[in-house]
């Protein structure tokens, strides 16, 4: 094809022009010149990239009201005046899963009088063409797996002078006819909908269009490829003039960005399946049982009366393809339960029972094997281990097995992703978290080998292991498998954070390299309590993601699914938005040439010149997720800007975090005993307290132990906590009158816990700088997120309720019509720490309100009363008009 030609011209060029730089000697080029010869090679490559990327628009049908059906007009300010040999090309695929395909894909009207005419049929599954009143006695038969999610290229000529038509499709000739237009004219094309006087109409049927080309006596003269991500216009690439869409849904935009396909909260815990078969997501929760169906894009939430009896904390779900039925499994007792989906219950297969009630397999992979119909479960953590296990689940026999880990490949693993093959007789499993003897507190560490599983030799084989990013990662539970490409898609995230995002990734099967495609996933991830998957729906060509978060204190489990369309395109650069015309490639080379030219001389002068150093801007990323407020320019919001932050500093709020005085991040060195020793010192030190005696923390930290050993254990781990504090700087171990605490340079040294006790004990003299500077604290998460000891329930209760009491105490004090900018934010602020806080909402709705923004307080409102309902079980007892008034 032509296309292919052209790219593998731009190859070779980009191929030709590194040779030759590399045959030059060092001194023949400066560093800028050599940069800008390597630049222009990787640019030739960029614009290759950019056309393999999917885009088109999707044209909305019978499934939405007429107002929201999507037209496309050519050219709406005046119509083509066209003459002799006229051809209109284009690729045309029909969108899956909808009920309703019939209508007009273009109508062409000349002189405002005459029309020709493609339509679907739905009844006869026949594309057909009307000319003025009649239908050409010829019809357009595709293959029906191929309308469906496959471009399919149609080309109408016209001989205008010899008032015939001729018809292509994928490049064969399927319709000839003679047409009523005249040997010249003006004409106006419609794609989809359209509203010109008589010939106007909404009948369309679900379907993608792109590159749409138009050419005139064997010249193109006007080319729309379709490929914007926003925006109610399309431009011509070739004069400017821009086409005008209604209702646009850009399809580059479903390949870059995940659209949120349904979320809400379940009571109690949650576990999570999919039936790629009907594309259904399965989510289980302590008294219901949701379904989603991807197809028809409709959740149904079904009330149960029990539970599956395996529904212990830290269960997972699984579907069996080859019973057609949902499973329950808790590994620790194993128990197994099926769901009836005409009884609307869980049956027993199998249980052992046992005192453990929560699981020591958190976050294992799984996969049901077509070799032997078992179900097989890899891996998982629990009671500070991880684990390398392999157990067998056979369906029809309901037999457990323990099969033997013959790989020294597979170490002790969770946070792991994996997928099969088709018949699922070989499995791969990527990355995870863990260490080599599975003792957390021996070097655990996140993995990046790929390993293959072969279930008839119950063998692992390492085939590669991926560089090690500059920030680690984790991984969803599932891949998604392209056996025919050898790739895979995955979900990473960083699993150091609570604000995180899941990431998707295409990764070779054969080769250590991947690639981020598609945009991010916010994501909440704190350990047991997270839970993210993937899935692949073959028909309806999308991938959906799935997250599940346990929010304990209120025993509820928020759900959120997210779909893009498959497959999903690479996350673009700069130079990708390069848009190659249908000509020749030189153009765009030309101009690529003197942009960089232009650049590369512009810093050479500005290196030359430079006598300073400039200090270096870095964007930062705020990952708080907050209402969808623009806030107006010049709002106190705004004006807030805190001291900058010490480098050498320690956070207690979000993922506890040490960083020494030279900004490094130090706190691996605190082992988990170390850890506890300073948070128990540093809780009782500061804020004017004495510290703890020996004899406590030889209570605490060495229960087990005589008082020798454990005064010997004390006065070791003292030295090696003296050490680290040394590196972090401004920070030391004192004891006085026999109680051992931290003594801290705060001047030197910023503590995120102290700040917030010094607001907290100062609520009289409450500023907006001072609020504002506790809502930076507090966005980093709860206090000591994911660190769990028994003393520490107590602080971490009491610091939540002071973080409520003092925003709310501050909120009393304003005028809602001063600063509702303010308002909203301090909410927001509350809200992380209780959802259904209800002075929180009763601020928000009015502060929304007084700004005009009527719609969004009421979605607020809506959403708080369903969480509300979710979590207590009851009906929220106001209305919106009574907390607004």
């Amino acid at each position: 094809m032509k296309g292919d030609a052209q790219r593998a011209q731009q190859y070779r060029l980009a191929g030709w022009i590194t040779r030759m730089m590399e045959g030059f000697p060092e001194t023949l080029f400066s560093p800028f010149l050599r940069l800008f010869f390597y630049t222009v090679a990787l640019l030739l490559v960029a614009t290759t990239s950019a056309t393999a990327q999917s885009y088109g628009l999707r044209f909305a049908g019978h499934e939405e009201i007429q107002d929201n059906r999507t037209s496309l007009d050519l050219r709406p300010e005046k119509p083509l005046c066209l003459n002799g040999n006229v051809e209109l090309s284009f690729d045309v695929s029909l969108a899956a899963s909808y009920k309703t395909y019939f209508g007009y894909i273009f109508r062409i009207i000349q002189d405002d009088k005459q029309n020709l005419d493609l339509l679907y049929d739905q009844k006869s599954l026949n594309f057909k063409m009307i000319i003025g009143e009649r239908f050409s006695p010829s019809v357009i038969k595709l293959d029906s797996a191929h309308v469906f999610n496959h471009w399919n290229h149609f080309k109408l000529q016209l001989d205008l002078k010899n008032r015939t038509m001729s018809v292509y499709v994928n490049n064969k000739r399927v319709i000839t006819d003679k047409i009523a237009f005249n040997e010249s004219g003006c004409f106006r094309i419609f794609f989809g909908g359209n509203e010109f006087r008589e010939f106007k109409s909404k009948d369309l049927p679900p379907m993608d269009i792109k590159d749409i080309s138009l050419s005139e006596n064997g010249k193109r003269i006007h080319y729309w490829p379709l490929n914007e991500v926003k925006g109610a216009t399309a431009q011509d690439e070739l004069s400017g003039q821009p086409a005008v869409i209604k209702n646009p849904v850009w399809i580059k935009a479903l390949h870059n960005e995940w659209n949120v396909a349904d979320q809400f909260t379940l009571k109690g815990r949650a576990t999570v399946a999919f039936d790629p078969a009907s594309e259904t997501v399965c989510v289980t929760g302590s008294d219901a049982l949701y379904q989603y169906s991807v197809r028809n894009r409709q959740g149904v939430l079904q009330a149960q009366k029990t539970p599956p009896k395996s529904f212990f904390l830290g269960s997972q779900a699984v579907f069996n393809p080859f019973t057609a039925r949902f499973y329950d499994y808790y590994v620790d007792q194993k128990a197994v339960s099926v769901y009836n989906p005409v009884a609307r219950s869980w049956t027993t297969e199998t249980m052992t029972p046992s005192p453990v009630k929560v699981t020591e397999y958190w976050h294992a992979n799984q996969f049901v094997s077509g070799l032997d119909s078992s179900l097989y479960i890899l891996g998982g953590y629990g009671q500070l281990t991880y684990k390398n296990s392999i157990f067998r689940y056979h369906f029809a026999s309901r037999k457990w097995e323990t099969l033997p880990t013959r790989s020294d490949a597979f170490t002790p693993r969770y946070l792991a992703a994996l997928g099969t093959t088709a018949r699922a007789d070989t499995a791969y499993l990527i990355g995870g978290y863990g260490s080599l003897t599975g003792e957390q507190m021996v070097n655990p560490k996140s993995n990046y080998d790929l390993l293959q599983y072969v279930v008839k030799d119950n063998k692992f084989r390492k085939l590669y292991e991926l560089k090690v990013p500059k920030t680690d990662f984790a991984f969803a539970n599932s891949l998604v498998i392209d056996s025919k490409s050898k790739t895979f898609y995955g979900l990473i995230f960083p699993n150091q954070q609570f604000k995180s995002q899941l990431q998707l990734i295409r990764g070779s099967l054969s080769e250590p390299t991947y690639e981020r495609v598609g945009h991010s996933i916010p994501y909440s991830f704190h350990d047991i309590h997270s839970y993210s998957d993937l899935y692949y729906c073959p028909i309806s060509q999308k991938l959906i993601a799935v997250t599940l978060y346990r929010n304990e204190p209120n025993n509820t489990t928020d759900v959120k699914l997210y779909t893009i369309s498959f497959p999903p395109n690479k996350l673009e650069v700069q130079a990708a938005s390069v848009k190659p015309s249908s000509g020749s490639v030189w153009p765009w080379l030309l101009a690529g040439f003197a942009v960089v030219a232009g650049v590369l001389v512009l810093l050479y002068v500005r290196t030359k010149r430079r006598s300073t150093p400039q200090t270096e801007t870095v964007p930062v990323f705020d990952n708080h997720p907050v209402t969808a407020l623009t806030v107006a320019p010049g709002s106190s919001s705004r004006a807030l800007a805190l001291e900058p932050t010490p480098k050498a500093s320690v956070f207690f709020f979000g993922n506890f975090q040490v960083l020494d005085h030279a900004g490094n991040d130090i706190t691996k060195a605190f082992t988990p005993l170390l850890k506890e020793l300073f948070l128990l010192l540093a809780l009782n030190s500061i804020d004017k307290q004495r510290g703890l005696p020996s004899e406590k923390l030889n209570e605490i930290l060495w229960p087990d132990k005589s008082g020798r050993d454990a005064s010997n254990n004390r006065s070791v781990n003292m030295a090696k906590l003296r050490s680290i504090l040394d590196k972090v700087g401004f920070c030391s171990l004192s004891k006085e009158s026999g109680y051992w605490k931290v003594e801290f340079d705060f001047n030197q040294l910023y503590v995120d816990y102290e700040r917030y006790v010094a607001i907290i004990n100062n609520k009289a003299a409450l500023t907006k700088q001072t609020i504002f500077e506790l809502g930076e604290i507090t966005k980093r998460g709860s206090f000591l997120l994911n660190t769990e000891y028994y003393w520490l329930d107590d602080f971490k209760a009491d610091i939540s309720n002071k973080i409520i009491n003092t925003f709310l105490q501050y909120a009393d004090k304003l005028s809602i019509s001063e600063d509702p900018e303010f308002l909203i934010q301090i909410t927001n602020f509350i809200f992380d720490y209780d959802p259904v806080n209800e002075d929180a909402i009763i601020l928000k709705c009015k502060a929304l309100s007084l700004m005009g923004k009527h719609t969004l307080a009421k979605n607020t409102f809506e959403k708080f009363v369903r969480d509300y309902k979710a979590i207590y079980g009851e009906e929220y007892e106001q209305s919106f008009s009574a907390i607004i008034d």
